[in-house]
C-alpha cells in the first residue's frame, strides 16, 4: 500500500475540479434567483387564498346572524280581481301584503345558537389556516430534505468513487483483496442508489409544492433547510390546531342545538292585510267604494304530541350525540398534541446532541480513519465502518429538522426548549490513530460522553492458528499463510472517552481459510 496515498490523492484532485465546475454552472443558472425561506412561503401561501378570504367573509356574516335574528321574514304581496257572475258587483284589482314575524321570546332563545354558528366559523377559519401551513410546511420541509441530501449523496458519491478506484488500482497491483474491492464496489452502488431516490424525492417534492403556491414547478427555484418553524408563525397560528378548533365549535354548536331543540317547534303568527277596491256603480257592505282587512293567522299545534314533540325530542337528541362525539375526538386531538409537544421535545434534544458532539466526533473519525488508511495503519473495513457511521449521523441531521418542523405544528403550543447536550471542541478531539495505543477501563463522569455509534480501533497484532486453544511463539519460521490479520476491537459502552488502542500493523490483511489456518493476502 505504498502508493495508496498517491492514487487517493490524485482522483481526489480529478473530483474536486470537477465538483468545482459543476457548482460554478449551476450558481450561474440560478443567478438572481430568489429562494423563499419557509416563513415567507406560509405567508405567501396565506396571502393569496381565496379559501381564507371566503372564510373570512363567511364568518362575518354567521355574526350578523344574531341580530338578524330580529328581524321579520320577507314579506308576502299578493294581488287579484274577483268578478260576480253576472257582471254587475265586479270588483276591482285586491291587493294584499302579509308578514311572518318571529316571537321575541324565541329570537332571544335562537341567540345561543347563532352565535355557536358564528364562532364555528370564525374558528374555521384559524383551523383552515392551520391546514395551509401544514400543508405548505411539509411540502417544503420534502423538498428541503430531498435538496440537503442530493448535496450530501454527491459529495458521497464522489467520496467512494476515489476510493472505489484506489481500491480497483491496489487489487491490480496485487496490493489489496477481492473483498475490499468487491465491498467498495458494493458502497458506491448503494451511494448512486440512495441519490437517484433523493432526486426523484424532489421531482415529487417540488411539483406538490408548486401546485400549492400556484405557480410553475420551473419557478421553484430551491429551499432552505431550516432547523424548526419560525417563532412567529407558531405564535399567529395560536395553541391549537385544526382538528381542536373543529372539536371545539362543534361541541359549542351541538349544545345549542340542544338547548334550542324545543323552541324550534313553537309557531310565528303571520299578520295580514289587504285592500278591496269597488266600482263606482257598487259599495262595499260597509257602504264605501274600498274597504280593509286585517287578520293574523298562527299554526295550531293540535297534533302536539304526535309532530312537534317528536321534532323537539329529535333535534334534542342529535345535538347530544354531535356534542358527545365532538369532545371524544377532541380528547383524540389534545391527546395527538401532547404527543406532537413530546416528540418535539424529543427531536429539539437529540438534534442538538449531534450539533454538539455527535457528528463532530462522526466527522473527526471518518478523517482520521481516512489519514490512517492512506499511511497503510488502518484495515479498509475499518475506513467504511467510519464512513457509514458519518453518513447514518448526518442523514439523521438531515431529515431530524423534517421531524422538529412537524413535531413543533403539532403540538403549536410555547415549549420548553431541551437543556443544552455538552459541547465538543473538534480541535480538542484526538486523531483516529492517536487513540489507537489500548482502552481504557476507568469511567471518568468529566469525560465526554461516548458516542451513539461505537467507534473502531485496531487491536495489537496477534498471530495465532485459528481454532488452536494457545496462541504459538512468534517465530519467522511460520509461514506467512498461517497469519491472522488484525481485528478492528470496539470501544465499550462503560468507557466515557474515547478509547486508546496499540499501533496495529503496517499492512492490512484479509482473512480467508479453512477455520484452522487463516492465509494473509497483501
Amino acid at each position: 500500500m505504498k502508493n495508496t496515498k498517491c492514487w487517493l490523492d490524485e482522483i481526489t484532485m480529478k473530483k474536486t475540479l470537477y465538483g468545482i465546475l459543476i457548482a460554478f454552472w449551476g450558481l450561474t443558472c440560478v443567478a438572481g434567483a430568489q429562494t423563499l425561506s419557509l416563513e415567507q412561503a406560509i405567508r405567501a401561501t396565506w396571502d393569496t387564498s381565496s379559501q381564507l378570504k371566503a372564510q373570512k367573509e363567511l364568518g362575518r356574516i354567521y355574526s350578523d346572524d344574531t341580530w338578524r335574528r330580529f328581524l321579520p321574514q320577507e314579506p308576502t304581496a299578493s294581488w287579484a280581481v274577483n268578478y260576480s257572475a253576472n257582471g254587475q258587483d265586479a270588483i276591482e284589482p285586491i291587493w294584499g301584503l302579509s308578514l311572518t314575524y318571529p316571537i321575541p321570546f324565541k329570537s332571544l332563545a335562537f341567540t345561543q345558537l347563532d352565535s355557536a354558528n358564528a364562532q364555528q366559523q370564525r374558528w374555521e377559519w384559524n383551523a383552515q389556516k392551520y391546514d395551509l401551513a401544514l400543508a405548505i410546511a411539509q411540502a417544503y420541509m420534502n423538498g428541503a430534505t430531498a435538496q440537503a441530501m442530493i448535496a450530501f449523496q454527491k459529495q458521497n458519491v464522489q467520496d467512494l468513487e476515489t476510493i472505489t478506484e484506489a481500491i480497483r488500482l491496489q487489487y491490480v497491483h496485487g496490493q489489496s483483496n477481492q473483498v475490499s474491492k468487491i465491498s467498495a464496489e458494493l458502497q458506491l452502488t448503494q451511494a448512486q442508489r440512495d441519490l437517484k431516490t433523493a432526486q426523484d424525492q424532489l421531482k415529487t417534492a417540488v411539483e406538490l409544492y408548486a401546485k400549492l403556491m400556484k405557480i410553475a414547478p420551473g419557478e421553484v427555484t430551491g429551499f432552505e433547510l431550516p432547523e424548526d418553524v419560525p417563532s412567529s408563525i407558531i405564535k399567529e397560528l395560536g395553541d391549537r390546531t385544526s382538528g381542536q378548533l373543529r372539536d371545539k365549535a362543534s361541541v359549542t354548536v351541538g349544545e345549542a342545538q340542544r338547548a334550542t331543540a324545543f323552541w324550534s317547534q313553537v309557531p310565528d303568527p303571520t299578520f295580514s292585510v289587504s285592500q278591496d277596491n269597488y266600482q263606482l256603480m257598487t259599495t262595499s257592505p260597509w257602504g264605501g267604494t274600498q274597504d280593509y282587512n286585517f287578520s293574523i293567522s298562527v299554526t295550531i299545534p293540535l297534533l302536539f304530541p304526535f309532530r312537534e314533540v317528536a321534532e323537539a325530542s329529535r333535534n334534542e337528541n342529535q345535538g347530544i350525540v354531535s356534542r358527545e362525539q365532538s369532545k371524544l375526538q377532541l380528547i383524540q386531538d389534545n391527546s395527538a398534541q401532547e404527543a406532537g409537544a413530546l416528540d418535539y421535545k424529543r427531536s429539539k434534544a437529540r438534534f442538538k446532541q449531534l450539533h454538539s458532539r455527535d457528528l463532530l466526533l462522526a466527522e473527526t473519525m471518518k478523517q482520521s480513519a481516512v489519514e490512517a488508511y492512506k499511511r497503510g495503519t488502518l484495515h479498509f473495513s475499518d475506513l467504511i465502518l467510519a464512513r457509514q457511521t458519518y453518513a447514518a449521523l448526518k442523514t439523521e441531521d438531515i431529515q431530524i429538522r423534517q421531524e422538529i418542523v412537524n413535531a413543533h405544528l403539532t403540538g403549536l403550543r410555547d415549549i420548553e426548549e431541551p437543556a443544552e447536550s455538552p459541547s465538543v471542541d473538534s480541535s480538542s478531539l484526538p486523531s483516529l490513530e492517536s487513540t489507537q495505543s489500548k482502552v481504557s477501563s476507568e469511567t471518568d463522569k468529566n469525560e465526554l460522553p461516548p458516542p451513539t455509534d461505537k467507534v473502531p480501533t485496531a487491536a495489537p497484532k496477534r498471530h495465532h492458528r485459528l481454532g488452536a486453544n494457545k496462541p504459538p511463539e512468534d517465530t519467522e519460521s511460520q509461514t506467512q499463510s498461517e497469519t491472522v490479520s488484525p481485528t478492528p476491537s470496539v470501544g465499550t459502552k462503560e468507557s466515557s472517552k474515547l478509547p486508546e488502542a496499540a499501533e496495529p500493523s503496517a499492512t492490512p490483511t484479509a482473512e480467508t481459510g479453512n477455520g484452522n489456518s487463516g492465509t494473509e493476502t497483501k
